[in-house]
């Protein structure tokens, strides 16, 4: 089963995690030579299957040269008419950027002749063929005929015979990867320095999240308690022949056995649901809202936790924020949908400029602080790709200034949460224990999740299905 788009718009790499797209557009990647390319309406000489080929070849390639999948894949998917096709093109999409290096490693075997960057979308079309033979069910015979039929839609047709010679070989040669022979990092298609980072801070689990990152995400949804239970709509679901489960960390969670679209989920357009990951489902509690209280939420896009805040405590003064206007109209959305109309603000919460805006003091903070969403990759894989090693110390700058500032604006005897959905200790545990250098008058406010009990609990990803994230819990003396 392929992950949703659902999956994509709701956590894709954003402001929130650091992220520094390039224009997909200002990178001139199109569909094709002519007008609507969609399998129905190929041009002549295409194959079936062709276009599906095409608009996931051309994702990959933008990825490579720097744009975000959440910026990608929707445009390269327009040009596909039918669900199927689309559903088809993104399960190639993940997967070959999940796989990415171990596939490129295998390739440098296989090429005689290198690739100009003219041409480099071929390069990206074997790759997603190659993930094709050894990870789908799709015939190999097809998976050849449309890659190669696909080079006239990505704009490279002088490069259909090598494309075609390649795969060919590639299934001669028995259409292995040798993963047990590939070193760790190539085996689990990771860049040095993260995996590096992860064989330093994590030495007996590092292997152990490198799988977890290459699996599949489940969807987990959270549901409105203003509005249902998780009981009601469970057997709601079972009606609808939707099977789920509940989780005992968070009472309003339901993880679905098979992911589905957002509009397939039975009240979702009422707003009786949300999507939101169990890990994330477990931030806005720790902040014990109560009635009347005033609360910020300075990064607050896409809404998720808070509109969680205003489901576990629907008589708080609720101000959100965000840097990004494009991010925050999404929030804006969710809202609309749930029918709840938090203060909404835009502006930058590392700069104390926004401080007139928020009219501070505040009771409670929830900073889920941008950072480098390394706790996401297996939702997100194109972060491996476009994460560098020197953006973790300006994200770290940045979470730095911006728990000061919200140290600053937390009223004596407030409680303020840290969290990030990170994995590196740079951003997470070593962040937080300078803070506390800093900021003398705060002070740790332990709490339990499940059977671990600390100020500050790091969860890795797939811990009881959920996303890696990291928690910190502090109170203003």
């Amino acid at each position: 089963m392929t992950d949703t788009v659902l999956h994509l718009k709701k956590t894709a790499p954003s402001q929130k995690r650091g992220d520094q797209r390039r224009s997909f557009h200002s990178r001139g990647f199109k569909a094709g030579p002519s007008g609507h390319h969609g399998d129905g309406h190929r041009p002549h000489g295409a194959v079936t299957g062709s276009a599906t080929r095409a608009a996931a070849a051309l994702c990959v390639s933008a990825v490579e040269n720097g744009v975000s999948l959440q910026e990608a894949l929707p445009s390269c998917l327009k040009e596909l008419s039918d669900e199927r096709d689309c559903a088809l093109a993104q399960e190639i999409v993940y997967g070959t950027l999940r796989n990415r290096r171990l596939l490129s490693e295998r390739l440098k075997g296989l090429q005689t002749h290198s690739i100009i960057k003219r041409f480099e979308a071929a390069r990206a079309l074997i790759l997603c063929a190659m993930y094709q033979i050894c990870f789908t069910r799709v015939p190999a015979h097809a998976v050849v005929a449309s890659t190669a039929g696909a080079c006239q839609l990505c704009r490279c047709t002088p490069m259909t015979g090598m494309v075609n010679a390649v795969l060919r070989r590639f299934l001669r040669e028995g259409a292995s990867l040798n993963e047990e022979a590939q070193a760790l990092p190539v085996r689990y298609s990771v860049p040095d320095w993260f995996f590096n980072k992860l064989s330093s801070q994590y030495p007996e689990k590092c292997e152990e999240i490198l799988k977890a990152q290459n699996e599949r995400a489940p969807l987990w949804v959270r549901v409105e308690r203003g509005k249902n239970s998780a009981e009601a709509y469970l057997k709601r679901l079972s009606q609808k022949g939707i099977e789920a489960e509940t989780s005992p960390l968070a009472p309003d969670a339901l993880r679905l056995k098979v992911p589905l679209s957002a509009k397939e989920l039975p009240g979702f357009d009422q707003g009786e649901v949300s999507v939101q990951d169990l890990a994330a489902q477990l931030a806005a509690p720790l902040l014990g809202a109560q009635d009347g209280e005033r609360i910020l939420d300075p990064c607050c896009a896409p809404g998720g936790k808070s509109a969680h805040l205003l489901a576990l405590c629907p008589n708080c003064s609720l101000t959100c924020m965000d840097l990004s206007p494009q991010r925050l109209e999404s929030a804006k959305e969710n809202f609309a949908r749930l029918g709840v109309k938090p203060r909404l603000l835009e502006g930058d919460f590392s700069e104390t400029a926004c401080d007139a805006l928020l009219e501070g003091p505040f009771d409670r903070i929830l900073l889920d602080a941008p950072c480098s969403g390394t706790g996401v990759i297996r939702r997100h894989p194109d972060i491996r790709w476009l994460r560098r090693e020197r953006d973790i110390a300006a994200l770290a700058a940045t979470q730095a200034k911006m728990l000061d500032h919200a140290a600053d604006l937390l009223k004596p005897g407030g409680t303020l949460v840290y969290t990030t959905c990170s994995i590196l200790e740079e951003e997470n545990l070593l962040q937080v224990q300078e803070f506390l250098k800093r900021r003398p008058a705060m002070k740790p406010a332990p709490f339990t999740i499940g059977a671990r009990q600390g100020y500050a609990l790091q969860r890795l990803p797939g811990e009881d299905g959920g996303d890696g994230f990291f928690y910190a819990r502090f109170v203003k003396a």
